[in-house]
């Protein structure tokens, strides 16, 4: 899609307002293992390649040095925006700990990632942090991708990628300034944010346990790495990121906003919701048929079995461009039906830290 359905979103999509919150459990993510400490070269843009360890575990650097940051910079509550130089550049996230943050206990991060037009800072609060946070005791974490006429994620799978780097020089950041369990830190986000989610799971299979991408899962090569879980969400009649393909994909997002025709030459094109999961499915070494299962009459489930990390997706058959359980009426003439037949927050969590699919 053209520039035009961009500004519709930023017009539409300014208009949220924003809170943020933090909560996690002990429990690892389904299909995971917590193999010896394994995390790659600090930012690395390649993919891990097959056979290394499943994921980093353990406590951080940041627990053995009582919190590890200095003082004043760990908020003792609420939410806090923070700066980090990555590239050369200064990039900013909102961080929020639990409440009653103990700098020697060692806590899951969730990374939440905002879509094509949206100020960072309003995920958390959209995505309903607040109330995940009465049951999970979790380190929140809403980052901003780089901003050029919008707010803007390069989820495109080329070799050399800055907001992959960031993303890298973040977890390091958190590791040594928090006392993080490294081997439960998640990505979620929606449309952008649910691209550079999955981007992140074949970058950094040892380092991020779990994604959660809404409207926007993709798996794009190179992506050899260890098993991912991924918990999807989709509507059928997306008019932005639309099923079948297209629209403002991961490429065709970082085309408008960085390289303005310029995409690097031999970048895949993303494939639709399909093919994306059943490459997924392949990936984390799943059987090749899914399990569909009628969860309302306008909301399917789709499960793959004998993974080696729990895979499924949920299809709204008349949804389109919205978070399941967080509908905006005032958006749904231009982006499509919200359902509330499912809360996909709830959903992501419940896979992630208690191991429910």
């Amino acid at each position: 899609m053209r520039r035009p359905v961009a500004l519709v979103l930023a017009a539409g999509l300014s208009l949220l307002g924003a809170c943020a919150s933090g909560g996690a459990v002990p429990a690892p993510a389904p299909g995971t293992s917590s193999g010896p400490a394994g995390s790659g070269p600090a930012g690395s843009a390649a993919a891990a390649p097959a056979g290394s360890p499943s994921h980093a575990s353990g406590a951080s650097a940041g627990c053995s040095s009582n919190g590890g940051a200095p003082a004043g910079t760990v908020p003792s509550s609420g939410p806090a925006d923070q700066t980090i130089t990555s590239g050369g550049t200064e990039r900013r996230f909102r961080l929020e700990l639990p409440a009653g943050y103990d700098p020697s206990r060692p806590y899951p991060v969730v990374l939440a990632l905002h879509s094509l037009t949206v100020d960072y800072r309003i995920v958390p609060g959209m995505a309903g942090f607040a109330d995940m946070a009465k049951r999970y005791p979790f380190i929140s974490v809403s980052a901003s991708g780089l901003v050029s006429t919008v707010p803007y994620w390069n989820a495109a799978p080329v070799a050399e990628n800055g907001d992959v780097v960031f993303i890298g020089d973040l977890l390091d950041h958190l590791e040594q300034t928090l006392c993080v369990d490294r081997a439960r830190v998640f990505s979620l986000g929606m449309s952008n944010g649910a691209q550079m989610s999955s981007l992140l799971a074949c970058r950094f299979p040892d380092r991020i346990t779990g994604i959660g991408p809404i409207a926007g899962v993709e798996f794009n090569e190179p992506c050899a790495g260890a098993p991912v879980p991924v918990i999807a969400f989709h509507g059928v009649v997306d008019p932005i990121v639309p099923y079948t393909g297209g629209g403002l994909n991961s490429v065709t997002i970082a085309n408008q906003n960085l390289y303005k025709g310029a995409v690097p030459a031999g970048t895949p094109t993303p494939t639709g919701v399909d093919e994306s999961m059943q490459r997924w499915a392949r990936h984390n070494g799943c059987d090749p048929d899914p399990v569909e299962t009628r969860v309302s009459p306008e909301v399917r489930k789709r499960t793959w079995s004998n993974c080696k990390a729990a895979t499924e997706i949920y299809l709204v058959d008349n949804g389109g461009h919205a978070w399941p359980g967080k509908p905006q009426p005032a958006f749904e003439k231009a982006f499509g039906h919200g359902t509330t037949d499912i809360d996909a927050t709830a959903l992501m969590f419940a896979f992630f830290f208690d191991g429910v699919t």
